[in-house]
């Protein structure tokens, strides 16, 4: 699938940008390291919208699409390392 998407800006509107499938996503606050997630079954856009309310402080995110959640798990696992080292294994 395609790459890791620019850095978008969290708005209300960007999250349709996001397609209804399977990806990995990274929210970033101002300060500090970006959370790294994933999501399964087609709920990228769902799964980042529900991070976009419970955490506070998120400015910006990015997104890669995946053909299936294993996919999009191994691309977790990758950007947390990359990015956030730090970053509790779930």
């Amino acid at each position: 699938m395609g790459k890791l998407s620019k850095r978008i800006r969290a708005t209300e509107g960007n999250i349709s940008e996001i397609p209804n499938q399977s990806g990995a996503y990274l929210l970033y606050r101002k300060d500090g390291d970006p959370y790294v997630g994933s999501a399964g079954a087609g709920n990228l856009q769902k799964r980042v919208q529900q991070q976009l309310n419970t955490k506070r402080g998120v400015t910006s995110f990015r997104y890669k699409p995946t053909p299936s959640e294993q996919e999009a798990r191994k691309w977790e696992a990758k950007y947390r390392d990359q990015y956030n080292p730090k970053q509790k294994n779930i």
